[in-house]
């Protein structure tokens, strides 16, 4: 899948075999697991609910926790879409060994909305423990915002932002003194609903699974009702029938442009075969659910009957433009509401 069994060979030598992954944990109140996963019908996406770290107490300074999360999924007609990050909560920086005892609640999305087209899940997650320093610190960071910006995809290869970042994660790991690796997982998991999901630093043999638990108030694990002192990672697979990043697909902010120009063009033909192409970009979309893409279709042809509201009269220039000079993707009411105003001259 990506790149985190180099990286544990970088940091461990050989993949550890005392690590448990435990699913479909009770939820406490959450309202996060037991939600239906169907194809096309909703998306998923990851976040790091919780988790305890134990093998930075080998440094006398502070550290960094960081969490790297690789998916690969499904994508109608197309390879499989892979998508990684690399992510440090501000409230996981720099920590000392005087706090491990303390669970840190995270909550924090680790993998964006994607559409569900079917088993399977492939899931790589990897916590690790890096020494707070200046260079290292520093190239954390910059390899944070980096993966913030640009993600690590399929379509990375091409992008000369792609080597930068894994080669961040590779310098990062090389520095084996001063990086620990906590807990990591490469496993293909069958989904047909949402669920919370633990990692734990122990053997299966060890303990009773069936007896772990999710603390509601703070999302810590515990095992028979107490807190578990064992190193973990409990993170959940999420649907969500929303792509909160619907408005910045690219292909089709262009193709919208391009459609808004028609229009502004004042030429009927001009706009319609504009919104001819639109509508063909959404039908190939591999970022949305079928849905939406329904609603969007509607709200771009609601955009064409505002323009041209006697079929193919335009309405008068100046009105066009105050309308419609900067409307774009994300002013289409695909939520109930536009996402930014924009009508305004």
């Amino acid at each position: 899948m990506g790149w985190l069994n180099s990286l544990v060979q970088k940091i461990a030598g050989a993949a550890p075999t005392d690590w448990t992954l435990v699913d479909n944990l009770p939820d406490p109140g959450l309202n996060i697991a037991g939600k239906s996963v169907v194809p096309d019908r909703c998306y998923v996406e990851v976040y790091v609910e919780s988790m305890r770290l134990e093998k930075a107490r080998s440094f006398a300074t502070t550290f960094n926790a960081v969490v790297y999360s690789f998916v690969s999924l499904a994508r109608n007609g197309m390879n499989r879409v892979e998508l990684a990050s690399v992510t440090k909560a501000n409230h996981l920086a720099e920590l000392d060994s005087t706090h491990l005892d303390r669970v840190i609640t995270v909550s924090k999305r680790i993998v964006k909305a994607i559409p569900w087209r079917g088993d399977p899940f492939g899931l790589e997650l990897g916590l690790f423990s890096v020494k707070s320093g200046n260079l290292l610190t520093q190239l954390i960071n910059f390899t944070v915002k980096l993966s913030d910006k640009v993600g690590i995809s399929s379509a990375a290869k091409a992008s000369p932002f792609g080597s930068l970042i894994t080669e961040g994660l590779d310098m990062i790991a090389g520095q084996t003194q001063d990086t620990k690796l906590e807990l990591a997982i490469d496993t293909d998991l069958a989904l047909n609903q949402s669920c919370l999901v633990a990692l734990i630093a122990k053997p299966k043999s060890s303990f009773d699974a069936s007896k772990l638990s999710i603390d509601g108030r703070d999302r810590k694990l515990l095992y028979q009702n107490e807190p578990l002192e064992s190193a973990y990672c409990v993170f959940s697979i999420r649907c969500t029938d929303r792509n909160a990043e619907w408005g910045a697909i690219p292909a089709l902010q262009e193709a919208y442009a391009e459609f808004v120009q028609g229009i502004l063009s004042g030429k009927h033909q001009e706009a319609e075969e504009a919104l001819t192409a639109f509508h063909r970009q959404l039908i190939v979309s591999p970022d949305l659910i079928s849905a939406d893409k329904q609603t969007l279709w509607a709200s771009a042809q609601a955009d064409l009957q505002e323009a041209f509201p006697g079929g193919g009269q335009a309405s008068d220039r100046e009105e066009l433009r105050h309308r419609f000079q900067n409307r774009h993707l994300a002013d289409l009411h695909l939520y109930g509401t536009p996402e930014v105003t924009g009508t305004s001259g």
